[in-house]
C-alpha cells in the first residue's frame, strides 16, 4: 500500500510539521506501508521525496508563496504517483484543493489553527471557510480541539485523546519519543544558571515579545534569572525581530536575555535539560506544541498561555498577558522539580509514541477500507 504526504514544508532534519511526517512515515513503514512527500524543494532530496522547483526569490518575498505554489503545481501536473497512491494524507486543508476528485481517499491532517482568528485578512477568512467546507468533505485527523472549536464543533478541551470524536474525524495530539527526552545532562555553558528557555520561532504569533516583557516584570526582584530565546528568526520577520532587539535593549536586559539559533531536533534534549522552566508563550495558531511536550517529558516545568491547542496539554497555563505569565514563571521555578516530575508522568502516560503509533495505523485502515469501498 502506498501512502502519499503533500506538504509545502517537509525538513526531516529541523522540527515540528517536519518530525511529525519523519514520524508518520516510520510507523507506515513498520507496518508495510511505503510513503512518499510531496513538497516545494527546500534543499533535500530522497528517494521518499517528489519535489517541485520552489520559486525561491519570490519566496522570501512573500512566506505563503510556497503553499500557493504547491497547490498549483500539483493541479496542473497532476503527478501520477500522488493521484494513483492507495492512501493521500495533506497537511492542512489548504491542500486539500486539487484533492477534490480523490477525496475518497484524503485525510486532511490538521497540525493546528492556520488563520488569524483576529483582525482576519481576507486570506485568513478564506483559509478559515475552506478548513470548514473539508471537514464535510474529507477525512480529518485533528491535532487539537481548538481547532473543531473553530470549525463550529463544541468539544471540551483535553478530553477525547486518540478517538474519532465526531464520525469521520479523529483526534490525534502530538506526541514524543519519551526514551529520547528524557531527564539527562544539559549543556555546559547553562550549568549552575537559572535559565527560561524560549523554543520558539521568532514570529509575532509566537509571542516571543510577551515573553520579554513577561520577563521584564520580574527580572529586577530576581537577579539570578536569565532567558535563551532558541529559534528561527525569519527574514520575513526581519521587522519583528528589530522589535525583539529594541524591547531587549530599552529594558536594559541584554545581558540576561540572548538569542541562539535553531538546532536539530535531535539535539534538544541537552537544551531542555539545561533549562529550569520552559517557556511556550504562544498567542495564537497552534497545536498540541512539540516543544512544550519534548520539555515536560525532559522533566523541565513547563510554564505556557492557555490559548489553541496548549490548553489541552499539562503545561502549568497562564493567560497571554506580562503579569500572568511573570507571575506562573516564578510559580514555576519555585516549585520546578515537582511541577516538572508531575508533567513528565503524564507525558509519559499519554503522549507517547505508542499511542500516537497505533491510532494512526487504525485511521489507516480504516480509510483504506473506506477508499476500497
Amino acid at each position: 500500500m502506498k501512502i502519499a504526504h503533500l506538504s509545502a514544508h517537509y525538513r526531516p532534519i529541523i522540527g515540528g510539521q517536519e518530525v511529525y511526517i519523519s514520524n508518520l512515515i516510520e510507523v507506515c513503514k513498520r507496518n508495510g506501508f511505503t510513503s512518499k512527500v510531496f513538497q516545494v524543494f527546500r534543499g533535500e532530496r530522497a528517494s521518499d521525496n517528489y519535489c517541485i522547483p520552489r520559486l525561491k526569490f519570490f519566496s522570501r518575498l512573500f512566506p505563503s508563496l510556497d503553499r500557493k505554489w504547491l497547490n498549483y503545481m500539483i493541479s496542473l501536473l497532476r503527478p501520477r504517483e500522488l493521484f494513483k497512491s492507495d492512501l493521500i494524507i495533506s497537511h492542512y486543508a489548504f491542500h486539500a484543493t486539487p484533492l477534490g476528485k480523490v477525496r475518497d481517499k484524503t485525510i486532511i491532517l490538521s497540525h493546528g489553527v492556520e488563520w488569524k482568528v483576529n483582525d482576519q485578512t481576507q486570506n485568513d477568512i478564506a483559509c478559515e471557510q475552506n478548513a470548514k467546507e473539508c471537514l464535510g468533505r474529507f477525512l480529518h485527523v485533528v491535532n487539537d480541539t481548538h481547532y473543531l472549536r473553530q470549525l463550529g464543533i463544541n468539544v471540551p478541551a483535553a478530553e477525547g485523546f486518540f478517538t474519532e470524536i465526531i464520525p469521520g474525524t479523529w483526534f490525534i495530539p502530538n506526541c514524543v519519543d519519551t526514551s529520547h527526552f528524557k531527564p539527562g545532562d544539559g549543556l555546559k555553558e547553562f550549568e549552575g544558571k537559572k535559565m527560561i528557555l524560549v523554543p520558539r520561532q521568532m514570529v509575532h504569533a509566537r509571542g516571543i515579545h510577551l515573553a520579554i516583557d513577561a520577563f521584564s516584570k520580574i527580572a529586577s526582584d530576581h537577579p539570578d534569572l536569565e532567558m535563551c530565546l532558541l529559534g528561527k528568526r525569519h527574514r520575513g520577520a526581519a521587522s519583528y525581530i528589530q522589535q525583539l532587539d529594541k524591547m531587549i535593549t530599552d529594558l536594559g536586559l541584554q545581558n540576561r536575555i540572548y538569542f541562539r539559533d535553531p538546532v536539530p531536533n535531535m539535539q534538544m534534549p541537552e537544551w531542555f535539560n539545561s533549562a529550569t522552566v520552559t517557556l511556550i508563550p504562544t498567542l495564537e495558531k497552534e497545536g498540541t506544541s512539540l516543544s512544550a511536550l519534548e520539555s515536560m517529558s525532559c522533566g523541565i516545568a513547563t510554564v505556557s498561555t492557555n490559548v489553541a491547542g496548549l490548553t489541552d496539554l499539562p503545561t502549568l497555563q497562564c493567560e497571554p498577558n506580562a503579569e500572568s505569565m511573570g507571575a506562573a514563571l516564578i510559580e514555576a521555578f519555585k516549585n520546578s522539580k515537582h511541577i516538572g516530575e508531575s508533567q513528565r508522568v503524564i507525558v509519559n502516560d499519554t503522549f507517547n509514541m505508542s499511542n500516537w503509533g497505533d491510532t494512526w495505523v487504525q485511521v489507516i485502515k480504516t480509510a483504506l477500507q473506506k477508499s476500497i469501498k
